[in-house]
């Protein structure tokens, strides 16, 4: 697990500039480098013999009316690069500015510094120099006017950055200006340049446990990555380790399994790896003594929880439904019902019964249907559910509403199925009052039942922003859809939750991707997706840290998760993601390999470290309209509930 103890890394701050700027990359470096160094027009054509001389010339128009007149120095070729950043977000221009004037690589900058910095912006705009000295001192103490001292964090500068301070939304509208001086050409792709800074990181100490569970092929491959690249480096932790691999479980005759699974009773947190339920054929290429079960039942069966399926929502990768644009979560009542139904096929005429023999009393029987000599025989199913897992599936779904700060929906088909569907929808609205009704009041949140074929309506119109609790085969179903709706089922994670509302198993929802495995096992290097694998990590690490009260961890979790998401929007991706975007004839500069995306991804997390943390809104409006069908309020009426199941 490491030591606790400060770590110094570098970290690559990352600025788009477009590809006839890119070309002027040494004259920048060799002016980063000496701050005392000026540049005439022939040395940069010198030192850029690729640059275009209309860019060099367009660079030295906007300074010639300035001292030193037909010289460029660090501080004016910064304004030029910012002024032409190959990006639309001018949030992004403005970040930048600090590891360009950072030019000690030590993550401070001084007045002075910036001063300077401000002070070309402002000219090359304005080609004013009696403007920008009247400006930019203001523009300067905005942004020290919190600091208390003459130097300031990247964490302190981008705080100034995305706040709402008049000024920096002025500067923000400035940079959101057409650059004239530039001509790019058509259809060129930006290019990103690497300015190195040092950072200092104090491992975080988890004073708890985390229950890992390893699993198999390409998974198991990318999860040890990311502990290497994303976890380790920044966590210092003790982990319970448990290997479900296909072949150790076979080799425990599958104790594993169950030791695992009472581990994270006793833990409160697990983090899965994807595993191989094994079929006839995965008996056969792992020489197994028995076809095992798949350890997500015999894991799910000892915690008694509930399996929540949750979306990665990516702004720039493209939705099958475009309105989600906040997560719908998909619980999923995994008992019972269909899936442990008794089935029986009759061949003639005959009586259909249900009996049900109380230990205690007379028979109840109740005849289902009989079969005419002209009907031809038939099938019939018998099914059931208990009170128990109801009432446990009920806590699992408003423990994790809570959690997550989103509304929950229940869907039934009661008006169909009154007795079955509406022991449900009991135990649900009981369940809510007793115990949950003034938690969600506090959060400002609600409870709400609908019937299966409107609530499917009033999804597809939705924007997402809630929970959604379905019955065993609705839950299949229905996860299964919302996961394609939400554009990649790649980018979905399960959390499995359990009633006392402190244990949790958090997991991927995709299966262990062979086909790339049997890639790796040729020699062949690959682009595997690993955002779900990451998530899990840090779902599972932010539980870890409401359980222990650690807010460093809760940070890091969400910090984590940032990182991933910008590289992501950002158009670092796998090849999975990529042709999301561009379709299936999507090229290899779409899209990156796995190594080099997880490599991003933890100097991205580096930064976001160093920088506050971008807040995340939460979905408490009615995410389905105050008019939408059958008029109903979000929250139920418990009194005529309470007057439907006396009748029923």
């Amino acid at each position: 697990s490491g030591q606790s103890d400060s770590t110094v890394c570098v970290v690559e701050h990352m600025v788009p500039v477009t590809p006839a700027v890119a070309r002027l990359k040494p004259a920048f470096d060799a002016l980063r480098q000496d701050r005392e160094l000026m540049l005439d027009k022939a040395e940069f054509l010198e030192l850029c013999p690729r640059a275009s001389p209309d860019i060099i010339d367009g660079l030295f128009g906007i300074f010639d009316t300035n001292e030193p007149f037909g010289k460029i120095r660090y501080s004016e070729m910064c304004a030029f690069v910012l002024l032409t950043s190959d990006t639309d977000r001018s949030e992004e221009k403005l970040e930048a500015i600090f590891p360009m004037v950072d030019t000690d690589e030590d993550n401070l900058i001084t007045r002075t510094e910036l001063t300077h910095a401000m002070r070309m912006l402002y000219y090359a705009r304005f080609r004013d120099s009696e403007y920008s000295d009247s400006k930019v001192p203001l523009v300067v103490a905005e942004v020290m006017s919190e600091v208390g001292s003459e130097e300031m964090s990247l964490r302190q500068f981008t705080e100034w950055v995305r706040s709402d301070k008049p000024l920096i939304i002025e500067l923000r509208e400035l940079l959101q200006r057409p650059f004239s001086e530039l001509q790019e050409e058509e259809g060129s792709s930006p290019d990103i340049w690497s300015i190195q800074a040092r950072m200092t990181f104090e491992k975080i100490k988890v004073d708890n446990p985390i229950v890992e569970l390893d699993g198999d092929e390409m998974t198991r491959v990318l999860w040890q990555m990311i502990k290497e690249k994303l976890i380790f480096p920044f966590l210092d932790m003790q982990i319970d380790y448990y290997d479900l691999s296909i072949t150790y479980r076979d080799e425990t005759d599958d104790q594993v399994t169950s030791d695992a699974a009472h581990a994270i009773v006793r833990h409160n947190v697990g983090i899965k790896c994807s595993t191989i339920a094994p079929d006839r054929a995965r008996v056969l290429e792992f020489n197994l003594r028995k076809m095992w079960p798949g350890p997500n039942g015999t894991i799910r069966n000892i915690l008694d929880g509930t399996m929540f399926h949750a979306p990665i929502i990516c702004a720039n990768i493209p939705r099958f439904v475009p309105g989600w644009e906040k997560p719908i979560i998909v619980g999923r009542h995994a008992h019972g019902d269909q899936y442990q139904a008794t089935q029986l096929v009759a061949e003639g005429s005959g009586t259909f019964k249900v009996t049900f023999v109380p230990d205690d009393g007379a028979p109840e029987e109740v005849v289902a249907y009989t079969f005419k000599p002209s009907s031809g025989g038939g099938v019939m199913l018998g099914m059931y559910n208990t009170r128990a897992s109801i009432e446990n599936f009920a806590k699992c779904c408003f423990e994790h509403s809570l959690d997550q700060g989103l509304p929950l929906y229940l869907s039934t088909q009661w008006s169909v199925l009154k007795d079955y569907d509406g022991f449900f929808v009991d135990v649900f609205q009981r369940t809510f009052e007793h115990s949950y009704e003034k938690a969600f009041e506090q959060q400002g949140l609600w409870y709400q039942h609908r019937d299966l074929d409107d609530m499917v309506r009033q999804v597809i119109k939705s924007s997402g922003g809630f929970v959604w609790a379905c019955k065993n085969y609705d839950g299949d179903l229905m996860s299964d859809i919302v996961a394609q709706g939400y554009g990649s089922p790649g980018l979905m994670i399960s959390t499995l939750v359990c009633p006392d509302g402190k244990t949790v198993l958090t997991e991927a929802a995709h299966g262990t991707v062979t086909r790339h495995y049997r890639a790796l096992q040729r020699g062949e290097k690959t682009s595997t997706n690993p955002m779900a694998c990451i998530f899990a990590w840090s779902r599972g690490l932010a539980h870890r840290a409401k359980l222990d009260g650690h807010e460093r961890l809760a940070e890091f979790s969400r910090a984590l998760e940032e990182a991933c998401i910008t590289c992501v929007e950002r158009g670092l991706m796998s090849k999975d993601l990529a042709a999301c975007v561009h379709g299936n004839d999507v090229t290899p500069d779409q899209w990156v390999l796995t190594e080099d995306l997880l490599n991003a991804f933890a100097n991205e997390l580096k930064l976001v470290l160093l920088k506050p943390l971008r807040i995340q809104a939460r979905a408490q409006e009615e995410p389905f309209g105050a008019n939408s069908d059958g008029g109903m309020d979000r929250t139920l009426d418990g009194a005529s509930l309470a007057s439907t199941n006396t009748q029923l």
